[in-house]
């Protein structure tokens, strides 16, 4: 589902026009994985310092659920699975298995549950009691804990709130961060979840010239030597501003940008002008 979406918000480049640009792969593309995640923008930095430290405090067991909010468009999604994703890697040393959900994708609890037995290795199971009580055993007879990340509002409470009250008398074995859209700090939105929340952490959207800092960064880690010279800085600083904070607007006007210069090189080549200069668009 959110590849489909990512379809129709960027309209793709084919693989050759990528390698007209020096690019391995398309850098303003949405992806649905961590491969482009820009460390270096303040406000995300300190989001996950202070997560982590959430997830390691085993302090008042009873405040088991975090809540990130920002603003729409400013890297929720990307943050959230970097958030399981460094978690996961401490699978074999802290033993937290982290899981990533967009509820987006959720359409049934079962669903939820189903992603929740598969990150623990558990064997599937016919009906939703049984698999939560399958979860409840596992985490029960090990030391192990899960870290359950889900971007957007829970798509149904009822089980979650039965894994966070378990969890409750079980030294926090499993906690939640929730991403959500950033509404005047207002966590209606949780219902009865509120009674575990002992985290909420707003972040702002980036500024202008950090947004074209991880526009480069994406050049760059697509494959380009010296993107500046596709895109001289200050377009792409124009860029950034026109993104009014919205990563994934910026991404939209990247990608609109390499199109423009796609088709000034067909043109030219097409009415036999002067060899295409990157940069040229306006």
């Amino acid at each position: 589902m959110l590849q489909a979406i990512n379809d129709t918000v960027v309209k793709m480049l084919s693989s050759s026009d990528f390698l007209q640009f020096h690019f391995l792969e398309n850098p303003f593309m949405r992806y649905s994985d961590t491969r482009f995640f820009y460390p270096n923008l303040a406000e995300q930095r300190k989001v996950l310092e202070v997560a982590h430290g959430f997830i390691g405090d085993q302090k008042d067991p009873s405040k088991n659920l975090g809540v990130i909010a920002g603003p729409s468009g400013g890297g929720k999604s990307m943050l959230a699975m970097k958030l399981a994703e460094t978690h996961f890697a401490y699978e074999t040393r802290g033993n937290i298995f982290g899981l990533y959900m967009n509820t987006n994708t959720l359409t049934e609890p079962r669903h939820f549950l189903m992603a929740v037995i598969e990150t623990l290795s558990l064997p599937s199971s016919r009906s939703n009691a049984n698999r939560i009580e399958s979860i409840f055993d596992r985490l029960e007879d090990s030391d192990d804990q899960l870290l359950i990340v889900l971007d957007g509002p829970p798509f149904d409470q009822d089980y979650l709130m039965q894994m966070l009250g378990w969890s409750v008398e079980h030294n926090k074995k499993i906690k939640t961060i929730i991403f959500l859209q950033d509404i005047n700090n207002n966590t209606s939105n949780i219902g009865s979840l509120n009674q575990f929340l002992g985290l909420y952490v707003p972040f702002r959207a980036p500024d202008a010239v950090e947004t074209a800092s991880l526009m480069f960064a994406r050049m760059m880690s697509a494959g380009h030597p010296d993107p500046l010279k596709l895109i001289p800085q200050e377009t792409m600083l124009s860029l950034a501003e026109q993104s009014r904070g919205s990563l994934s607007e910026a991404l939209r006007l990247g990608n609109d940008y390499l199109e423009k210069l796609l088709e000034e090189q067909k043109g030219s080549l097409r009415l036999g002008l002067l060899p295409f200069r990157p940069g040229a668009a306006t």
